[in-house]
């Protein structure tokens, strides 16, 4: 099985995939946001979603298989499903009206959010550093939006809500992480997704060109490699280890922007992704100390 050698409970493995899973997530918002120039947003994540299906499909065996063990678990899944069908759709329409940077940073809200929801739920006690970690990463927003003051108000609000709802999403995982298989967790909220933005395709059904049927590959592609990294990161690791990690998308959204946008980065950006950096860096040096004690 992937991952088979590394430890279930390994927070620097853990860290590591979840940075590599938030990357390819900012891939895939990148594609999209270019996909919704000329198609409606309900047929991008369609597409996008059926792909997504077919390249986990082909990881099955791999992956453990399609297993849930009880009809509740399956019902927590669908729940958590509904969350990430939220948070992809919630991201995505602000993406229509907002900057990468901008969206991402009112979505980075979602780590302390995590924390704080593991720590009365899970029962987790996240390490004085860990709680340094997210409040640098937010003082780091703040920092990016404090100066702007033109903010699109509806765009703002659905940002934040796509917030809450990863957060709900990230401790259902952790809560039930061995109730289920990975190719579980990632086939049935994708598969939610495909059923609700299916309904409204149809009327809105545009023809993709040879390209776009690329472009609708490639981020198939990166949402399933994002959501079988997350997936992993978070049954290795703590809500409280994982959840900074996510700052590190601010830092794909001010590089596709610049690159791709025109958004060209401000000297208030650039200062608070220096918060943002230095957040994530004091989470995996957390980490590793966390893990030293264990295998000495």
């Amino acid at each position: 099985m992937i991952f088979q050698k590394i430890r279930n409970d390994n927070n620097v493995a853990g860290y590591l995939l979840a940075f590599l899973g938030f990357a390819s997530f900012s891939g895939m918002d990148v594609i999209s946001k270019k996909l919704v120039e000329t198609h409606s947003l309900s047929q991008v994540l369609f597409i996008s979603g059926i792909f997504t299906l077919l390249f986990a499909s082909v990881l099955a065996k791999p992956l453990g298989g399609f297993r849930v063990e009880t009809t509740k678990i399956l019902f927590i899944i669908i729940g958590r499903g509904i969350m990430s069908v939220a948070m992809i759709w919630l991201t995505l329409f602000a993406l229509t009206r907002m900057p990468l940077a901008e969206v991402y940073s009112i979505r980075f809200a979602s780590p302390a959010l995590t924390v704080l929801l593991a720590l009365f739920l899970l029962k987790e006690s996240p390490s004085h550093l860990q709680w340094l970690s997210v409040a640098l990463g937010f003082m780091g927003i703040v920092v990016i939006l404090k100066p702007q003051g033109n903010l699109e108000t509806i765009a703002a609000s659905v940002a934040l809500g796509a917030a809450f709802a990863q957060s709900i999403s990230i401790i259902m995982v952790r809560a039930w992480r061995t109730h289920s298989t990975p190719l579980a967790d990632t086939l049935i909220p994708v598969g939610i997704l495909v059923a609700i933005t299916g309904v409204f395709m149809p009327n809105g059904y545009i023809p993709p060109t040879y390209r776009e049927w690329g472009l609708y590959a490639a981020a198939g592609a990166l949402l399933a490699l994002g959501r079988l990294c997350l997936t992993y990161s978070i049954r290795m690791a703590q809500s409280s280890v994982i959840a900074p990690v996510q700052y590190s998308q601010l830092l794909w959204g001010l590089l596709f922007g610049w690159l791709l946008f025109s958004d060209a980065p401000t000297p208030t950006l650039l200062a608070g992704a220096a918060l943002i950096i230095l957040s994530s860096t004091i989470g995996i040096w957390d980490a590793r100390q966390r893990r030293e004690p264990r295998e000495s």
